[in-house]
Parts: C-alpha cells; structure tokens; sequence
C-alpha cells in the first residue's frame, strides 16, 4: 500500500508541474530540458523526501486521503485505470460539476492534514481546479495558504512558489510573480533553482523593472552558463544590456 501511495503522490508532483508548467511561455519553448529536470526533482529530490517523510502516521494518513481522492477523481472523469492525465469529457456540464466536487474533496484532504507532502498536494490541486472554474484570484489566494502551511521542505515548496508564481504571470502580476520566482530560486535544495531564477528574470524585465532583470539575466549567467534560455529571454538579455550601455 505504501508502495502505491508513493507512485500516487508522485504522479500527482508529474501532473501539477505539467499544468504549471503550460502556462509560462520559457517552459513552453525548453519542454524536453524541464521534462528532465522535473524527473530529477521527483526521483532524486523529491520522492526521496516524501518517503522518508511518510514514515510517520500523520504523513501515512494524509497519503492514502489523496491517494484516494486522485484515484476516485480520475476515475468519475473517466480516465482508464493507472491513467496519470485527467481527460475532457465531453458533456461539459457534468465535467464542471465533477471538478467542483472534486475542488471540495481535496480542500477536506488539505485542511485535514496540514504540515504534510500529501496535505500541500491536496491545496495545489484545489487551486488547480479553482483556477480551471475561472476563479484565479481565489486560486492565487490558496496557493498562498498553501504554502503558509506546508512543509519546510525544499523541492515541495520550490514547486508550490513557482506554482504560485505562475498564477500570479496569469493574472499580469509580473513583480509579484518575480518575487515569488527568487524565493524559489534560493532553495539551495531546490533542482530547477537555476530556472526559477531565469523565470525571475524574465518577469522582471516584463514588469520594466530593468536593472532588476538585467541584474538577475548577469547572475544567472555567472552561476549557470549552460541553461538554455529561450528566444525570449535571449532578446530580453540584450535589449536590456543595450539599454544598460
């Protein structure tokens, strides 16, 4: 049973990184790099947290509450057992209804157990869900509760910031989206570290804060010269240094 919690929790991480990841246009362009770099997340950092983490009851508990509650949700969506993606049913208003009920269930599952993997889980999928209904603001606000009660733990509350993050460039809060892009980047335990600080960046020099941005963009090529950045970013990089000049 354990061994299945885990797998449940992390195709859950997989799955919340790909919708977060679809709405910022670097990751869009850099699929097959994130892809590898989530991978290192969930298998080396990740995982390995969350198992050692689950060894206590309060954790184990939480686990099976949203092992349980993905499972029910993928299947009342139709999706064939062992299936990871949730998938569009065609009549629309009963989707709808199902994600409402489902946004409820794992709100029950986040209050319920704060503190733990599971728990913050829960709360990134029920703003995922609110966010799907047309209620970003709320969206923004759980993830924000979300991560006042989640675990210390790095590669968990890097995600959640830089699902937060993600939110908030949706909403055209560039600044704020920015701030919370630096708060991942300084998890030194956090594997996508480096691009949540090229995600800075680029907010930042979306939000005119140029000397900012510039200032990120020259970090970020000192600490990881290597990180492919997109067509986007590569403009950004040298219109801000010609304007510098």
């Amino acid at each position: 049973m354990a061994r299945r919690d885990h797998g449940a929790a992390a195709e859950m991480l997989g799955e919340l990184e790909s919708a977060a990841d679809r709405l910022g246009e670097w990751l869009q362009t850099n699929l097959r790099p994130v892809a590898a770099a989530i991978a290192a997340l969930l298998v080396v950092a990740g995982i390995g947290a969350w198992i050692v983490s689950a060894r206590n009851s309060a954790e184990q508990e939480a686990s099976n509450a949203l092992a349980q509650t993905r499972t029910d949700f993928l299947s009342a969506m139709g999706a064939a057992p062992g299936a990871i993606d949730v998938p569009e049913l065609a009549n629309r208003e009963a989707a709808s209804q199902i994600r409402a009920e489902y946004e409820q269930r794992y709100a029950v599952v986040a209050a319920t157990h704060p503190g733990t993997v599971a728990g913050a889980l829960a709360a990134l999928e029920q703003a995922r869900l609110a966010s799907e209904g047309g209620r970003g603001d709320e969206a923004i606000g759980l993830l924000e509760q979300a991560l006042s009660d989640a675990p210390s733990d790095g590669p968990v509350r890097g995600m959640m910031l830089q699902q937060l993050a993600q939110r908030l460039e949706a909403a055209g809060r560039w600044t704020d989206a920015a701030g919370r892009h630096e708060a991942a980047a300084q998890l030194a335990d956090y594997p996508l570290r480096q691009w949540a600080l090229a995600d800075a960046a680029r907010c930042r020099a979306l939000a005119r804060e140029n000397t900012a941005a510039l200032a990120l963009y020259e970090r970020l090529e000192r600490e990881a010269p290597e990180l492919p950045l997109s067509d986007v970013q590569k403009a950004q990089r040298l219109e801000l240094r010609a304007a510098a000049e």
